[in-house]
């Protein structure tokens, strides 16, 4: 039988203490249990590895070869243990994330540049994609995700809340009166949708107030969408996040909220996630909550 690497350990340390009580403290064993552990690997090699007395114990010519390399081994296991501990509390090597495109430009990207900016030494690889992706087989450290979740297999917590809502140019609403008191109106209003809304386009608007339009434009890009919109086109469903810069420049104006849902992040580490991944999620939930 091959000798247990476990056994190979507490001959070592037996040695290294010259004792096997004192190895026995040193491992929180019993003495019994280190002396067995001996003697079992010494039957599996099939040699003795001690000369043992009541007073003093010391290596045989075997012992003596048989530990050198054993003391290599434990030195190895130790200083994998070592690395691995480093590798994962240091922020370093490459995260990869992925992450919707509406997501993208108002919190993915300014939350890796505030961390590369702490952490330069860190590689991040993004993978912008509004489809869910196997976390494993693309070799994804993070995915962030909005609304339902299709990978029920990976370790799952709530972000933050993605707030979307009606949006118009101050121009075309001043063309159609201003927002109506009606909902309703809304429904002669050009429409601007997304491809991933579908058709018709279903707003509900209040628990009495349905909404199913045509689109006059679809786009399948956000980008697109918020500057047709800036430019009069018509009225658009847009994540609260993207509008920012629009709104304060007078170019967006929100008609109404139409949705709050949950932003999840997602990852297959069955523990604790690395330092990278931490840092990274702690980032973005400040960025999503400033």
């Amino acid at each position: 039988m091959k000798p247990s690497l476990e056994d190979m350990q507490v001959f070592v340390a037996v040695v290294e203490s010259r004792s096997f009580t004192t190895a026995a403290d040193h491992l929180a064993r019993t003495k019994s249990a280190v002396s067995q552990a001996v003697t079992r690997l010494e039957s599996d090699l099939g040699t003795r590895l001690l000369y043992r007395s009541t007073r003093s114990l010391s290596l045989t010519e075997a012992g003596t070869h048989f530990y050198t390399h054993c003391r290599e081994i434990r030195d190895i296991y130790d200083t994998a243990l070592s690395d691995i501990k480093r590798s994962s509390e240091e922020i370093s090597g490459t995260l990869t994330i992925t992450t919707p495109l509406a997501l993208c430009g108002p919190v993915i990207v300014p939350t890796i540049s505030k961390l590369r900016a702490l952490h330069p030494q860190l590689c991040v690889r993004l993978l912008a994609d509004d489809s869910p992706m196997d976390l494993i087989e693309s070799q994804i450290d993070l995915a962030i995700r909005v609304g339902s979740l299709d990978m029920q297999s990976a370790k799952v917590s709530k972000l933050g809340v993605l707030r979307e809502s009606l949006y118009a140019s101050p121009r075309y609403i001043d063309e159609k009166g201003g927002i109506p008191e009606d909902l309703m109106e809304l429904l002669h209003w050009d429409h601007i949708a997304n491809d991933w809304q579908g058709i018709p386009v279903l707003y509900d608007l209040t628990k009495d107030v349905k909404l199913r339009v045509m689109p006059k434009i679809r786009c399948n890009s956000l980008h697109d969408i918020i500057q047709l919109t800036e430019l009069g086109a018509g009225l658009a469903r847009l994540p609260d996040i993207t509008t920012t810069q629009g709104v304060n420049s007078g170019l967006l104006e929100k008609v109404m909220l139409v949705a709050s849902t949950p932003i999840h992040y997602m990852h297959h580490y069955s523990i604790t996630p690395p330092a990278k991944v931490q840092k990274f999620i702690q980032i973005l939930r400040d960025t999503l909550n400033s």
